[in-house]
């Protein structure tokens, strides 16, 4: 059997002498791998297709459970990733937070589309941004959703001017006057309900923020998913300068 399906490339595992396997995500069927013939050859014909974070149309011959790829057309092969260490890095995050969330074989549907707008925003746009707005599409796609609305405990609107507090364990923030969980920014918050299109005070979005609730969504992600996220984990070193 083959078909045609948009891909995205998360991963590719050298195999023999000149093949890779590569783990892919598509929207109709999700996280799978596939094989790739010849691709480390110089001037091998289907070598770009075979790139990190490749986004292609791809075509797979499936033979039982094994699949190869025989043939890919290039949607854009974010070329600008290989010359930024910084967007290197964020890319390689949404890469293994695919790899983290996605079952073998679950349809992508509209978590396809976050992650490679997501690709597309890092590699050109602010990639700080771009990672956040993927974290929260993950934890939503992962039924860990944020929320954002009021105070987890007492129901009430968490003020601007109020210090607020996040319980790591049930993804709720509080209000001063509970004070369930760990003290987090107000600009934290405020990016965060920015960037999930809810109302927010735009004066209280500093500089600093996006890295602010980066740290914060990594820890809660790793937290309720049992994982790590290292290439995440490399790029707030980095914005950090450690």
């Amino acid at each position: 059997m083959e078909y045609v399906t948009d891909a995205l490339v998360l991963r590719g595992v050298d195999y023999k002498d000149n093949d890779k396997i590569l783990t892919l995500f598509s929207a109709e069927r999700g996280k799978f791998t596939a094989g790739i013939r010849g691709v480390r050859k110089n001037g091998a014909k289907l070598r770009f297709s075979a790139e990190p974070f490749a986004f292609c149309e791809y075509v797979i011959a499936e033979k039982g459970a094994r699949r190869t790829v025989t043939g890919a057309t290039l949607h854009d092969g974010f070329y600008s990733l290989r010359t930024d260490i910084e967007k290197y890095y964020a890319a390689c995050a949404i890469a293994e937070v695919c790899a983290i969330v996605l079952p073998e074989g679950l349809p992508g549907g509209r978590f396809f589309i976050d992650a490679v707008n997501a690709v597309k925003n890092v590699a050109y746009a602010d990639e700080k941004l771009a990672l956040v707005d993927f974290l929260l599409s993950a934890l939503e796609f992962s039924g860990f959703r944020l929320d954002l609305s009021s105070c987890g405990n007492c129901g009430g609107e968490i003020l601007p001017d109020q210090k607020a507090y996040f319980d790591f364990s049930s993804g709720r923030f509080s209000c001063e006057t509970c004070r369930v969980g760990t003290r987090v920014s107000g600009c934290t918050l405020e990016l965060l309900k920015a960037r999930s299109g809810m109302a927010h005070e735009e004066e209280l979005l500093t500089s600093d923020a996006p890295v602010r609730a980066l740290r914060l969504l990594r820890t809660y992600f790793c937290g309720r998913t049992e994982s790590d996220l290292p290439a995440l984990g490399e790029y707030l070193k980095l914005l950090l300068g450690n």
